[in-house]
Order: structure tokens, then C-alpha cells, then sequence
């Protein structure tokens, strides 16, 4: 915990908990074997590559991490960093102020200074994961002043009271959303509140800005809030263990004699240094991204379904079940095709991103909405096979015009939290999903993934997905 914030919380969603899942295929004895020849061959990027695969793309011990960590210390100084920003990964960061809160009688007004002082901190924090990722990560960070005054406010500037401001955030535009208000003489929960992929489809952190400096200044605050996003990301959207990239709140627990604090130290920024130069490998900075469609190696054996066309949204208020009972197209027959006018809404195609497409990143408003996701699996031979869908809130699948799964409680996301036996045709197999928003907040889950198993939930390798270009017909 940082000293100079007080009190900080991180919250999560309900649905956004770390799964469990099996390890890549990825050798890692083969992995280590190349590691240590390029290491006696002076091939230092090729070794240092190497071992990040072990670290990063295989199942290891704490012990086995904070050598691998030492071994990254020692290689990466002699691999020159990238220069190039067209080479680095890009993680999008939009940022909005709120140049007036007003609640009640209580009334703060940013001035010109204090607003310019966002846009420093932001410079300042590229430049910190400029370095830090050895030019392997830039932030793309774009800043925009409300002028509209703020009038909710819960203790810190939240996704629930800002949201709805950001009209000119385009769903699935960002990676994260960092959002301050001028909050001094409020009542305040903390100084800063971080949670998952709450706002259109992107990361949020708000902060409680007191105007003095503390958080606007040399972008601590915000490297130890992104730190969280970046947990949050790995761990819950790419599958990353727990143990590869550590909680900023912890304080430098991160496995035996890995880091340690400089004694008289009242500063945790090179505990967060240390976490960014030598807990995340050149692949993981890439991983990190909530826009761009990529599998890390810990989803690349579920064999999800990549992509889907989406039809909706189609408002549930005031219907049965927020709409869940509400037919809005022939959900018996239906007939998917992208660029198709369904209902009054269009068929299209929409990437999955991470272990589930997240319909937050694609609508908005979404409360209390529906949509339809459609896909079509290709089978080289009719036979037997288990469906298997994760879905947040409520949901029904319909294989071929018959209706397979009926999930009316609303829930959070899990992996394969349903289940259904069908018998896949040859050729073309057309899946169906309804999927209902049922939270009562704009930014609460709703979230869709499903692939092809046996029995046994083992992948079907041979099932080739794709959306519809034509009429799907039965």
C-alpha cells in the first residue's frame, strides 16, 4: 500500500475472478536447454527469449520464478531496447477530468494549471513504462476536459457516476479509462479506486484529486493504479497465473529475495519499477491489451471461438426477464448474415478479445440489454460433442434452430459454467446465443465465450468456426 495515498481499494467486479486453467504445451526443458546454449553463444535477445517462454508460457515454481526474474536482470542489460515506437505495443489510455463537481452545496472548480497537470502526469507516466519495458510498450494517452459539472459522487469519481459522460469514448476504443475529479472537502473512500473492464469495454481507475500535487505529480499514483488494471488484465482476461505479475498493494512480496526495500525508503516506486522490468516479458506487454484480439499461451488450448456477428442491442426494460422471455428476432429459425438488417439492428462481426468477448466493449448503454451472437462450427464429420459457454448474465443457445441451453438466473462470468450435449452435423453447424444483461448499473457484466469439447471437456481440434456471411439455414 502506498503511504502517501492512505487508504487505496481495488475493486473487481463479481464475475472478473482468476480461473483456473491447464499449461500451455509450450516444453519447458526444451525451453531452458536453448536458453543456456544461447547464453554459452553469446546470443543474448535469443536467450533472454527463451527464458521469458519459461516464465511467461510454461508452469513454474515461486522458487523457479524469482531465478528466472535473476536471470532477466542479468540478460536484459544486454539486449538492446527497442527505439521504435511503430514497434511497441500500444495500450490506449483515455483520460477525463472534470473541470467542476458540484453535489449538493459542495463546489470545486479545477483551474487552468491544475488541468494542464493531468496531461504532465500522463507524459510522465509513459515515460516511466517507455523505460521500463525497454521501448516494448507506449501509451496512448489522450485527455479529455468535461466541462458538464459533476453532480454524483460516492466517494470517489466511479464508472457508475462518470459513464455517462464519456460520449465520445467509443466502445472497445480504449484499454483503460482514467477519470479525476477536483474532490477536496468531499468525503472520500480512497485516492484512487481501480477496477476491471467496467467502462465500454475498458479498464477503470478513477482518482480523487486533491489539487496539492499528490496526484498529479511524478505519476506514482497512477503507475501503482495500472499495475492493478494490468493484474486484472493477464490474470483474468489471458489466463496468467497469479504468481507472474504481483499485487502492488503488497508491498514487495513477491517471492524470496526478489526485491527488497532500500532501508529510510518511504517510496514504493521501485518496487513498482521492479515489477514492470522484471515480471513482465516482451510477450506479456503485448497480452495486456483489452482491444486487439490475441490469444496468450494460456488460452491458445482452450481453442475458444475467435470471433462471432453480434445483432443487437435490443432493450429488455420493463419486458419479461429484462427480455430473456422476449423473442426479438425468430430465435427459432434464425438467419444470421453480416451486414443483414435483423429487428432493425445489424448483423456483425466482432472479434473476441482475451477469454471472452466482452459485449461491454461493443454496446452502450448496455443495462438491462440483449444481443444475439451467432457462429457457424465446421465439423469434417458428424458425430457426438459437448457445447460449452460462458456467459454473464442471463442466456439461451440454440444449435441449429433447436434450443439447447436455457440460463434464465443471472450470473457472473465462469469458463464452461454450460453445458450441452449435440450431435454435430457435417459441414456447418450453427450456434446461437441470447445473452441478457440483468445488472442494474451501466457498467455491471455482460460477457459471452464458447467452444467445441467431447465428453471429457478436451477441445475438438478439427472444428473450423466462422461467422455467416450468408443466411445460415438448418
Amino acid at each position: 500500500m502506498l503511504k502517501q495515498l492512505g487508504f487505496v481499494i481495488c475493486c473487481a467486479v463479481p464475475w472478473a475472478a482468476p480461473l483456473a486453467g491447464g499449461a500451455p504445451a509450450m516444453d519447458a526443458t526444451a525451453e531452458r536447454a536453448a536458453a543456456v546454449a544461447a547464453e554459452q553463444a553469446g546470443a543474448w535477445d535469443a536467450a533472454l527469449r527463451h527464458y521469458e517462454n519459461v516464465y511467461d508460457s510454461t508452469v513454474c515454481t515461486p522458487e523457479e520464478y524469482v531465478q528466472l526474474r535473476r536471470k532477466f536482470e542479468e540478460l536484459r542489460p544486454k539486449v538492446a531496447p527497442n527505439t521504435d515506437p511503430a514497434k511497441a505495443a500500444v495500450y490506449h489510455v483515455r483520460t477525463f477530468a472534470f473541470r467542476t463537481i458540484q453535489v449538493g452545496e459542495r463546489k470545486n472548480t479545477y483551474n487552468d494549471k491544475q488541468l494542464q497537470d493531468v496531461d504532465k502526469v500522463n507524459a510522465v507516466w509513459a515515460d516511466e513504462v517507455w523505460k521500463a519495458s525497454h521501448g516494448q510498450c507506449r501509451l496512448d494517452c489522450k485527455t479529455t476536459i468535461i466541462d458538464e459539472p459533476l453532480t454524483k459522487f460516492s466517494g470517489v469519481a466511479g464508472p457508475e457516476e462518470c459513464t455517462p459522460y464519456f460520449k465520445d469514448l467509443k466502445p472497445g476504443e480504449a484499454d483503460l479509462v482514467s477519470c479525476y475529479a477536483l474532490s477536496t472537502g468531499f468525503d472520500c473512500n480512497c485516492w484512487a479506486d481501480t477496477l476491471g473492464s467496467v467502462c465500454k469495454g475498458a479498464g477503470y481507475v478513477g482518482f480523487n484529486d486533491n489539487g496539492d500535487g499528490g496526484t498529479c505529480g511524478d505519476a506514482e499514483v497512477q503507475v501503482h493504479e495500472w499495475l492493478h488494471s494490468l493484474e486484472m488484465t493477464l490474470e483474468w482476461h489471458h489466463k496468467y497465473p497469479d504468481a507472474v505479475l504481483p499485487n502492488s498493494d503488497s508491498g514487495g512480496d513477491c517471492g524470496p529475495k526478489c526485491w527488497q526495500p532500500k532501508p529510510g525508503h518511504d517510496s514504493l516506486y521501485d518496487w513498482y519499477r521492479h515489477i514492470m522490468k522484471l515480471h513482465l516479458t516482451r510477450k506479456m506487454w503485448r497480452d495486456m491489451t483489452l482491444t486487439h484480439p490475441r490469444d496468450s499461451p494460456w488460452l491458445a488450448d482452450l481453442k475458444l471461438c475467435p470471433q462471432f456477428a453480434l445483432l443487437g442491442p435490443f432493450d429488455g426494460t420493463g419486458k419479461d426477464q429484462n427480455g430473456f422471455a422476449t423473442a426479438f428476432i425468430n430465435e427459432a429459425d434464425p438467419q444470421p448474415a453480416l451486414g443483414k438488417q435483423d429487428a432493425g439492428q445489424t448483423w456483425r462481426k466482432t472479434d473476441r478479445v482475451g477469454l471472452f468477448l466482452n459485449l461491454a466493449g461493443v454496446y452502450y448503454p448496455m443495462q438491462r440489454q440483449v444481443a444475439y451472437a451467432a457462429v457457424l462450427a465446421k465439423a469434417p464429420a458428424a458425430g457426438a460433442a459437448q457445447v460449452r459457454l460462458g456467459a454473464a448474465s442471463a442466456c439461451k443457445v440454440w444449435h441449429n434452430g433447436k434450443q439447447i441451453v436455457n440460463s434464465p438466473v443471472a450470473c457472473g462470468y465462469g469458463l464452461d459454467q454450460d453445458k450441452a450435449d449435440v450431435q454435430l452435423m457435417q459441414g456447418d453447424n450453427l450456434f446461437v446465443v441470447k445473452v441478457v444483461n440483468s445488472g442494474a448499473k451501466d457498467w455491471s457484466d455482460w460477457s459471452v465465450e464458447l467452444r467445441l469439447t467431447d465428453a471429457a471437456g478436451k477441445p475438438l481440434d478439427n472444428i473450423e468456426y466462422s461467422v455467416p456471411a450468408a443466411a445460415a439455414t438448418k
